[in-house]
């Protein structure tokens, strides 16, 4: 399993941005304890997406260009 840093920068969010997000939610969470479980299942919820793309990227077959073949790509024929 990937880090949440990791996962953020996936997501577009790099170092700074990410440690202002942690404190804006651990002052809501201070400020508004019920807020608790939310921000968790939030989390929880986008970590679990993430997940799920970056396993299902990796099982995705990768076809090779056509200049790695080194020929035009095939054309397809209607059936």
């Amino acid at each position: 399993m990937e880090t949440p840093e990791k996962l953020l920068k996936k997501v577009g969010i790099h170092g700074m941005a990410a440690a202002i997000l942690m404190i804006i939610f651990g002052a809501l969470i201070i400020a508004f304890p019920a807020l608790i479980s939310w921000l968790v299942g939030i989390y929880l919820i986008v970590v679990g997406a993430l997940n799920l793309a970056g396993e299902l990227e990796k099982r995705r077959p990768v076809e090779p260009s056509p200049a790695e073949t080194g020929g035009a790509p095939a054309e397809k024929t209607e059936q």
